[in-house]
C-alpha cells in the first residue's frame, strides 16, 4: 500500500485513455466520468428470499416518469401510481428534484408537500399512511420503490481542492468528492463498481445503511468480501429502508482519507415542514492534508502520534495560501424568511466540527438516518460519520445584521478533537441573500459576527436528540447478571476498553507488518484488529471456533436469538487513561468517534467520567459503584431505556464511557470501530457475528459471486509484480486492512 508518482502518472494517463462504462455500455450517460449512472426501472429479485421482491412490472410507455422534476416540486398519479416529487435548489442545476416512483403501489396516491413534509403516501380507500411514523426497519410497511443502477469507477488522479496539489488522490468517477447518488425511500439500489487503482484493491461502504439481509454487500474487505482487485467490477445491491442522507466510502485500509468518497441521499418525510424547492446538494465536511495518507500512515507508526491536518474543505472546496489558485468560498445563496433544508455530513479523518451560520438559526430534524422532533440551535457539534438535516432559517430582513446580507458559514475543529499545526480558516462558506452576486465577478466577503459558543470535543446533547419514532429498550441478553465479565470467554465479552498494544516485532507470531520491532497500535478487544483480504469472515465462518481463537480478528458472537422477538445487545465501550494496567497495554485519555455496521444503536449512557477505578486520586469508578453485572439493566433509573437517542455513530468521551443497546434482528457479520481513520487503520477495531445459523440461507444466491470476486482478488494478489513492494511481498499489507 505504497505510492510511487511516476506509476501514478502513467496509470492516470492509461486510465483516461481507456476509461469504460459498464457492462452493457448502451446507455450514454454512462460514458460520463462525472456522474453516476441512473437508469430506468429495472426490477431485480433481491438477494435474500426474504426480502418482499418487486414485481415484475409491464408498465406501458406512457407510465415512463421522467427521472428529475425539471425544477417545479410536485407530486401526482400515473395511471394510477403514485409519482412523489422531491425538493432542490435551482442552484443545483436546472434539472430539479428527483421523482419517486412507485410503480407497484397502484392503491397508494402522494401526499408530501411543502405543507406537509411529515406524510409519503396515504392509501387510496382508508386512512392509512406511510409517513414519519412508519417503522422503517420493517420491510413490509415501507413503499415499494424501483431499482435505481449507478456505475463508480475508482482513478488515481492529482486533484487540488484548495489550489494545493495533492498528487495521490483517488476519487470515483474524476471528481473529488465522488458524485451525489440519489433515490427514494424503499428503492433498491444497485451501484457496480470498478477499480482502476494500480496498487491497491477497494471495497466501498455505504456508511449507516441497515443492510438487512444484504450483509454481504456492506462493502467491508476482509469481514464482508475480498477487495475488488484492480481491473476488475463488483456490483452491491440493497435496499433503501432508511431515509435521510449519508456518504459512501472505500473501507480498503486509508483509502477515504485520498478522496474516495461521496454523498448519497434517500428522500423521504421530514420532522417539520420547509418550502417547495429549498433543498440543497449535501455539505460534506472534512480534514484535508497535501499528503496521501498512505505517506503519513508510516509516519504516525513510527512515532505513535497521529499526523497533523493542513486544511478544511467543504465539498471539495478550501482555500490555502496565496497565488490565485485556490477556488472562492463555497456559495450559497438564502432567499429571505423561508427555511431551507442543508445537509451536513462529516466526512474527515480526524476531526470532529462545531458548524455555525453567523445570525441564523438551524432546526435540527434528522441525525444519523434517524428521524427526530425538531430542535433549534445556533451551532452543531459533528463527530466523523455523523449526519444531520437541518432546516436554515432564513433571515426576513437580512440586510439589517450584514449591510450587504453576507453571512459566514464556520467550520471549526472542536478542541481537543482535532489536531492542526495551526488554526484553519474558519469561515469555511458564505450564505448570501443578493443574487445579484451570481453575475459579478466578485462580491464582498461578510462582516458578520459569530455567536459565543462552545467548541468542546462532544455530541451534541443527549436531551436534543429525541427519536421520532420511540423505541422501549429491553434488558440485555447478553449478560448475565451473576457472572463477572472478567471471566467470560473473549468472544463473549459485553465490555471493551480502548487503548494502545505493543504489537509485533522479529520473531513473533502475530501478522503485523512491519515486523522489525513492536509498535504501539490501537485496539478495543483482544488485540490489534487485522483482517485478511482474501479470507473474508463470511466465507469462514464454518470454521468460527477457529477464528475465535485468533486474537487479531477480534471476534465477538452475540447469542443465537430469533430476529423477530425484541432481543437487545448491549455494550459497555470505555476509553481509560491509565487504568487498568494489565499487560502491555497504554491507556490515556483520548475521544473516539465509535461507528457499528448494521445496526442504528440506542445511547443508554455517555459520559467523560471514569469507568474504572483510579486508586492514586482516590475514585471508584462508575463501573463499580452503578454498573456492576446484576445493575446493567433498565430498572438501572441511570440509564435511559425509554426513547434513548439511537444513531450510529457515537462520540466516546476521553477518560469516559458509552453503554449502547441494538436489537439483534440483523445476522451478519459487522465491524465495530472507531471513524478516525489512523485508529481504525491501527487495529481499533472488532467484529460481531450475529446470528450465525441464519447468515448462509440469506447469502446463498449472491455467495458464487463473492467466491468469485475472491478468486479474481487471490490471482491477482497472487502475483508478485502486482504489489508494490514486490521483493518483500508481505510489505502489501501494513494496517488492519479497514
Amino acid at each position: 500500500m505504497r505510492l510511487t508518482s511516476v506509476w501514478t502518472s502513467v496509470v492516470q494517463v492509461f486510465s483516461f485513455l481507456t476509461f469504460s462504462s459498464p457492462e452493457d455500455g448502451n446507455d450514454l450517460i454512462s460514458q460520463r466520468p462525472q456522474v453516476p449512472i441512473a437508469l430506468d426501472d429495472v426490477h431485480y429479485h433481491p438477494p435474500s428470499s426474504h426480502h418482499p421482491i418487486p414485481p415484475i412490472s409491464n408498465h406501458a410507455a406512457e407510465d415512463v416518469v421522467p427521472l428529475y422534476t425539471g425544477g417545479e416540486e410536485r407530486s401526482y398519479m400515473v395511471n394510477g401510481h403514485p409519482v412523489v416529487g422531491t425538493p432542490k435548489s435551482p442552484q443545483e442545476g436546472p434539472g430539479g428534484g428527483l421523482y419517486c416512483h412507485y410503480p407497484d403501489m397502484k392503491d397508494w396516491e402522494p401526499c408530501y408537500s411543502p405543507e406537509n413534509r411529515t406524510c409519503w403516501l396515504k392509501h387510496k380507500h382508508d386512512d392509512k399512511r406511510i409517513d414519519i411514523m412508519t417503522d422503517y426497519e420493517n420491510e413490509w410497511e415501507i413503499p415499494k420503490g424501483k431499482v435505481r443502477k449507478f456505475y463508480l469507477e475508482v482513478s488515481e488522479q492529482p486533484i487540488s481542492p484548495d489550489g494545493a496539489t495533492m498528487e495521490h488522490g483517488k476519487v470515483f468517477n474524476r471528481t473529488y468528492p465522488g458524485p451525489w447518488l440519489e433515490a427514494c425511500w424503499g428503492d433498491w439500489i444497485e451501484v457496480t463498481v470498478k477499480n482502476n487503482l494500480r496498487w491497491n484493491g477497494t471495497s466501498v461502504h455505504w456508511h449507516g445503511f441497515r443492510q438487512f439481509e444484504s450483509f454481504h454487500m456492506d462493502g467491508v474487505n476482509g469481514i464482508t468480501e475480498c477487495p475488488i482487485a484492480p481491473g476488475d467490477t463488483f456490483t452491491y445491491r440493497f435496499r433503501a429502508m432508511q431515509y435521510g442522507s449519508a456518504w459512501y466510502h472505500s473501507h480498503y485500509s486509508l483509502q477515504y482519507g485520498d478522496g474516495l468518497l461521496g454523498p448519497i441521499t434517500i428522500y423521504g418525510p421530514s420532522t417539520a415542514n420547509f418550502e417547495a424547492d429549498e433543498a440543497f446538494r449535501p455539505l460534506l465536511l472534512t480534514d484535508w492534508n497535501h499528503r496521501s495518507v498512505f505517506e503519513d500512515w508510516p509516519l504516525m507508526l513510527k512515532s505513535g502520534v497521529a499526523p497533523s491536518m493542513t486544511n478544511i474543505l467543504i465539498n471539495g472546496v478550501g482555500q490555502f495560501g496565496s497565488g490565485g489558485k485556490q477556488k472562492e468560498k463555497y456559495t450559497l445563496y438564502l432567499d429571505e424568511g423561508k427555511k431551507h433544508l442543508l445537509i451536513l455530513i462529516n466526512t474527515a479523518v480526524d476531526t470532529t466540527f462545531v458548524f455555525s451560520i453567523d445570525n441564523h438559526t438551524m432546526e435540527v430534524i434528522e441525525m444519523d438516518f434517524v428521524p427526530i422532533v425538531p430542535y433549534n440551535t445556533t451551532n452543531l457539534k459533528i463527530g466523523i460519520g455523523q449526519r444531520y438535516h437541518v432546516l436554515v432559517h432564513g433571515l426576513k430582513n437580512p440586510y439589517e445584521a450584514e449591510r450587504y446580507g453576507n453571512y459566514w458559514m464556520r467550520v471549526i475543529p472542536a478542541r481537543k478533537c482535532s489536531k492542526f499545526p495551526y488554526g484553519p480558516d474558519e469561515q469555511m462558506g458564505i450564505f448570501r441573500y443578493n443574487t445579484t452576486y451570481q453575475t459579478m465577478g466578485s462580491a464582498p466577503d461578510p462582516m458578520s459576527e459569530p455567536p459565543l459558543y462552545e467548541t468542546n470535543c462532544a455530541d451534541e446533547p443527549l436531551d436534543k436528540l429525541v427519536p421520532k419514532i420511540p423505541w422501549t429498550v429491553g434488558n440485555p441478553v447478553n449478560i448475565d447478571p451473576n457472572v463477572d465479565p472478567k471471566k467470560l470467554p473473549a468472544n463473549e465479552s459485553y465490555i471493551f476498553n480502548v487503548g494502545l498494544t505493543m504489537s509485533g516485532g522479529p520473531n513473533t507470531s502475530t501478522p503485523y507488518i512491519p515486523d522489525d520491532q513492536p509498535y504501539a497500535r490501537w485496539d478495543m478487544h483482544i488485540a490489534p484488529f487485522r483482517i485478511n483480504f482474501s479470507d473474508p469472515t463470511l466465507l469462514s465462518l464454518s470454521s468460527l471456533d477457529s477464528l475465535i481463537t485468533k486474537p487479531h480478528l477480534d471476534i465477538v458472537t452475540l447469542p443465537t436469538s430469533n430476529p423477530d422477538d425484541d432481543k437487545w445487545i448491549w455494550m459497555v465501550i470505555t476509553a481509560p487513561d491509565k487504568v487498568p494496567t494489565e499487560g502491555a497495554r497504554i491507556f490515556f485519555p483520548a475521544a473516539h468517534p465509535i461507528h457499528l455496521h448494521g445496526h442504528d444503536f440506542a445511547v443508554l449512557r455517555q459520559s467523560s467520567k471514569n469507568w474504572y477505578d483510579d486508586p492514586d486520586i482516590g475514585h471508584i469508578g462508575e463501573g463499580k459503584r452503578w454498573f456492576t453485572p446484576d445493575k446493567l439493566n433498565c430498572e438501572n433509573e441511570r440509564l435511559d431505556c425509554e426513547n434513548p437517542t439511537r444513531r450510529d455513530v457515537v462520540l466516546l468521551p476521553a477518560s469516559g464511557y458509552v453503554v449502547i443497546a441494538f436489537k439483534a434482528d440483523n445476522p451478519g457479520a459487522w465491524i465495530l470501530h472507531c471513524h478516525i481513520a489512523f485508529h481504525a487503520s491501527s487495529g481499533l477495531a472488532m467484529q460481531i457475528i450475529e446470528n450465525k445459523d441464519l447468515i448462509p440461507a440469506i447469502m446463498e444466491k449472491d455467495k458464487p459471486v463473492i467466491e468469485e470476486k475472491c478468486r479474481k482478488w487471490r490471482e491477482w494478489y497472487g502475483e508478485p509484480k502486482n504489489l508494490w513492494d514486490w521483493h518483500e511481498p508481505k510489505h502489501f499489507q501494513d494496517d488492519s486492512g479497514v
